[in-house]
């Protein structure tokens, strides 16, 4: 990775993907992701609520 995946674009994925609105500032990063491999990110939903994904960063295919 050249820099490190941050909430924003970690909320846009999801938006794209679930078709729901999730704002950058309701992601909660359990460490920086700066590398591939596998990562827990908390999501609050509501003040009461939290949900926790788990995200893969895999190495992009190479466009032929």
């Amino acid at each position: 990775l050249y820099g490190s995946i941050r909430p924003k674009e970690i909320a846009k994925t999801i938006n794209n993907i679930d078709l729901i609105e999730i704002k950058p500032s309701q992601i909660d990063l359990v460490k920086e992701i700066i590398k591939i491999g596998r990562y827990d990110v908390k999501i609050n939903l509501h003040a009461e609520v939290l949900a926790t994904i788990h995200i893969e960063v895999v190495k992009e295919e190479e466009k032929n």
